[in-house]
């Protein structure tokens, strides 16, 4: 029984793993293509609005305007954006393997 827990244990932490890093390598991508210009900040365009199926945080590209030369703010919602986008992907992750995992515990019974 304890064998068992810790596989399940390993598990959900390479689960997790996996989805922290999908998620930064998503906001990263979504917020280098905002920086060069191939994404419009906020719903300014169709690809723009689909983006935020995939990166929720990029809502914060309405904080600042792509030509800003602070790059401290830059650096703030660069962050936030992927950091927010790691935490969700991985807090997804953890519900569905919950939801996984009882149910696949229900139908052994």
């Amino acid at each position: 029984m304890v064998q068992r827990r810790e596989a399940n244990e390993k598990h959900l932490v390479a689960v997790l793993a996996i989805a922290f890093v999908l998620g930064i390598a998503v906001a990263a991508a979504v917020f280098l293509a905002w920086k060069s210009g191939v994404l419009a900040p906020g719903f300014h365009g169709a690809l723009s609005a689909l983006v935020f199926i995939v990166c929720p945080p990029f809502v914060l590209s309405f904080a600042i305007d792509q030509s800003t030369n602070s790059a401290m703010a830059v650096a703030l919602v660069a962050g936030a954006m992927i950091f927010g986008n790691a935490f969700l992907y991985a807090g997804v992750a953890a519900g569905g393997y919950f939801l996984v995992t009882s149910t696949r515990h229900k139908r052994r019974s």
